[in-house]
């Protein structure tokens, strides 16, 4: 797997490309992935399949940069790092996102349509309002969380690491789980950990706002394909209400849970490279 690194305003994003030199022609697949993952995650569902693969790994997640001191991950900051990758391509994309990547692909294609040929969102259509909807809570749990940070995971090394994604998913095999492990740690003065930025773990000070978030679904104007886990954690009536708020959106359902890179790879390849007219 080759990667190259894309500097968006000074931080270093890691893109990784899954297919072959030889598959490098046509409107390149650009793959988000979710929250605590990397763009590994996307390496099953791509194999085998034509065309050409792009997966990034988002700010603070893998191996792309942390913010800097005194910074804090806001979600509306992976909309414009998307749009620097779309704009280093040169060309139009098809978007693939997987649950907050999906958020930010269905973003993304509402706000620049111009710039993204299809779109396909797998468990990834927003996020859900659960518990507190006070502001003031959100800000204080955002406080308490800025003013004691979570530490990085610890780990023994990438097999431990393996080891513990195949624990908490059920649905992933031995393979994938070393692959996520191997581009998913690295080291420090201490020894291995999660590469992911802890800082990601902190409330964050924005609540998620239902009527928001339609507006972009609504506004999304290219050809949408919607995936759904057969054991999905989003209750049925948000289901149903936000893939109906895409306009000729295609709604599929697969086997397994909200990870459906990891619970079903090869189905889900082939219903996105069906949907992209691969």
């Amino acid at each position: 797997m080759r990667t190259w690194r894309l500097d968006v305003r000074g931080l270093g994003l890691v893109v990784r490309e899954l297919s072959p030199e030889s598959q490098s022609d046509g409107t390149p697949i650009v793959c988000l992935h979710g929250w605590l993952d990397n763009g590994a995650a996307f390496i099953p569902v791509a194999k085998g399949q034509p065309g050409r693969w792009i997966s990034l790994d988002q700010r603070g997640f893998g191996q792309s940069d942390h913010i800097g001191a005194g910074g804090y991950y806001h979600f509306a900051d992976l909309i414009p790092d998307l749009d620097a990758l779309v704009m280093a391509l040169g060309q139009e994309v098809d978007l693939v996102g997987h649950s907050m990547g999906g958020t930010v692909a269905s973003m993304y294609a509402a706000a620049r349509p111009e710039r993204v040929r299809r779109l396909v969102v797998a468990e990834g259509l927003g996020a859900i309002e659960w518990g507190e909807t006070s502001l003031i809570e959100r800000i204080r749990a955002h406080l308490d969380g800025i003013r004691r940070p979570p530490a990085p995971v610890r780990l023994q090394d990438a097999a431990d690491g393996a080891q513990r994604l195949m624990k908490r998913h059920a649905g992933l095999s031995a393979d994938h789980a070393a692959l996520l492990a191997e581009h998913g740690i690295t080291e420090d003065e201490h020894g291995m950990r999660w590469a992911f930025d802890p800082l990601h773990m902190v409330p964050g000070a924005y609540p998620f706002r239902e009527e928001w978030y339609l507006e972009f679904l609504r506004a999304i104007s290219v050809p949408t394909l919607v995936v759904w886990g057969a054991e999905s954690w989003y209750p049925e009536p948000i289901r149903r209400s936000r893939s109906a708020s895409i306009d000729g959106a295609r709604i599929e359902t697969l086997p397994g849970s909200h990870m459906l890179p990891y619970d079903s790879p090869a189905a889900l390849g082939a219903l996105i490279a069906e949907h992209l007219e691969l």
